[in-house]
């Protein structure tokens, strides 16, 4: 019991880091691109032709959205475990998160909604837990007693 209770905390704090992520404008596009330009000019690939933007700007915004839901939606399967629809279920919270963290972020100055952002979360979410889907399998297929002999 304590220990669930201490999962679905976790669950709770990330979605609190993610709302914070949204709510401050340090985490804008804008302000986020400018850092990340900076970073990334020390690449020899880092910049775009003529001084524009790099591709590389969206592809790690991008994989920053992939990211935060992945880990929410494997804190979610976490706090689920061993239910029957824990991955299911932490797929289906996680996107209903990003649907409501896109509609908070239409409120917030300097910030837009996407319905692209949702489904970039939604996929970050489902790869995450494929990824625990198939080590999960793979650790019950390796880490087996009756297979090595030992019962």
């Amino acid at each position: 019991m304590k220990q669930n209770f201490q999962r679905w905390c976790l669950v709770v704090l990330w979605c609190l880091v993610i709302y914070c992520f949204s709510e401050f404008s340090l985490f804008t596009g804008e302000n986020t691109k400018r850092v990340l330009e900076a970073v990334l000019a020390y690449l020899p690939f880092g910049r775009g032709g003529d001084g524009t933007s790099s591709p590389l700007n969206f592809i790690v915004r991008k994989l920053a959205h992939l990211t935060e839901f992945g880990i929410l939606a494997v804190l979610v399967w976490r706090a689920l475990e061993p239910m029957r629809l824990a991955y299911v279920g932490a797929w289906i919270f996680a996107t209903v998160y990003a649907m409501t963290d896109e509609w908070h972020q239409s409120f917030e100055p300097g910030r837009t909604a996407t319905p692209k952002d949702v489904v970039i979360d939604s996929c970050g979410a489902l790869l995450a837990l494929i990824g625990v889907f198939l080590y999960m399998r793979w650790k019950k297929k390796n880490h087996n007693p009756a297979k090595q002999g030992v019962l």
